[in-house]
């Protein structure tokens, strides 16, 4: 399958290349390679990872009634010792179940983390860190992602809204009343632990497998569905889906798993800041109002986050990291680009003498960037004041 993901440097980006990281890895498990004539030879049929689809299936249901079954239990544990140190009256019973996100919510999403972890430490061992490639970016692909996070917010809230008008939701306010929680609490527990642990499981283990067994595009959309329909509640699986499409084509441009756990924590701290704090800061379309009723996306709005999103996601692409060694010849030195056999975003064995690279960002890009981010925050800028004023 063609792909412009592909792992191998185009010619057209010979010129002009950045290095920008090198790690160790080992040589464990990796594909031989031999080089003649300026060309590349792959070992034929390289060996695709774990897992296929039928596989990523199992893998996201074990995962999520691992989540789900240690936070049950904590959560009845934490009703019978209230019980036992109260008077067991009905109040008291109906407090502690009020409480329950209190909970529920740090207890699942640090098991999120420590389970994503152990699977991908069993599978891939010592490998762990070069198999996801838990590395820095460059400092343009940093900006890029940063940037994005506000109008991708935009896009999969207004979704999520539409997603509203026709699906139930029962996760709602369980979310608005844990984020009136203390904020160091709702920072780590739903932002942080969700982003790692999300990340290394969905992107990484699950998406690594997927895409090399199925290809980018139904790899990618199975890994998102996968991530949205663990999120249970169907309203907010709409929207994670959408935003997993987004965090995964920033996984593969930059070749780092840093890169989408940034962007997830920065979305989900968005998000619970919004809930908190509509009253003083409302950006329509981006949280429902106080009461619940949801506000619809303003189309200036939606239009801007659209067009600085594209503009965002165009510079991750032409930055898109390759890896990449010059091995010298008789004739000098030729450039080589390295590749296991399948689209993926793991890191080589660095004793072959390779580095990350990428190229530079073309400059209308840029100007695109700039003007419509722009726009986009000029226009939440007059529908603010003009929500305020309601």
């Amino acid at each position: 399958m063609t792909s412009y993901f592909s792992n191998e440097l185009p010619e057209e980006h010979n010129s002009d290349i950045d290095a920008v990281a090198r790690r160790d890895v080992t040589a464990a498990s990796v594909p031989t390679y031999e080089f003649a004539d300026d060309a590349e030879v792959v070992t034929p049929d390289p060996i695709r990872p774990h897992p296929n689809i039928a596989w990523a299936v199992v893998w996201m249901f074990a995962f999520w009634i691992i989540q789900l079954a240690v936070s049950v239990g904590v959560a009845i544990i934490a009703i019978v010792v209230a019980m036992v140190q109260g008077d067991g009256s009905r109040e008291q019973i109906e407090q502690g179940v009020a409480n329950l996100s209190e909970v529920m919510i740090p207890v699942g999403t640090l098991t999120s983390v420590v389970t994503a972890i152990v699977i991908s430490v069993a599978f891939y061992r010592q490998r762990f860190v070069e198999k996801l490639s838990l590395r820095g970016m460059t400092w343009q692909q940093t900006i890029a992602s940063l940037l994005a996070v506000l109008p991708f917010a935009v896009i999969a809230s207004e979704v999520t809204n539409w997603a509203g008008e026709f699906l139930p939701s029962f996760n709602t306010e369980v979310l608005s009343e844990f984020a009136a929680s203390p904020w160091p609490l709702v920072f780590v527990t739903a932002c942080v632990f969700p982003a790692i642990g999300e990340e290394i499981f969905c992107r990484g283990f699950l998406g690594r497998g997927l895409v090399a067994n199925h290809g980018v595009v139904t790899g990618v959309f199975v890994a998102s569905l996968l991530f949205g329909v663990m999120h249970i509640d169907p309203v907010q699986s709409v929207g994670a889906f959408v935003l997993g499409l987004g965090l995964h084509f920033i996984y593969l441009a930059t070749r780092s798993l840093v890169a989408p756990m940034l962007v997830h924590m920065l979305n989900n701290s968005f998000a619970f800041w919004m809930m908190s704090n509509y009253e003083w800061c409302p950006l329509p379309g981006l949280s429902p109002l106080p009461d619940g009723t949801l506000v619809h996306t303003p189309a200036n709005v939606m239009i801007a986050a659209i067009f600085a999103t594209a503009a965002l996601f165009s510079l991750l692409y032409q930055t898109r990291t390759y890896w990449r060694t010059s091995i010298g010849d008789t004739d000098g030195e030729c450039d080589h680009s390295w590749s296991p056999g399948f689209i993926t975003a793991e890191m080589p064995p660095v004793e072959n003498g390779y580095v990350a690279v990428s190229t530079k960002p073309q400059l209308w890009a840029i100007v695109a960037i700039v003007v419509s981010y722009g726009a986009l925050v000029a226009a939440l800028a007059v529908e603010s004041q003009a929500a305020s004023r309601l």
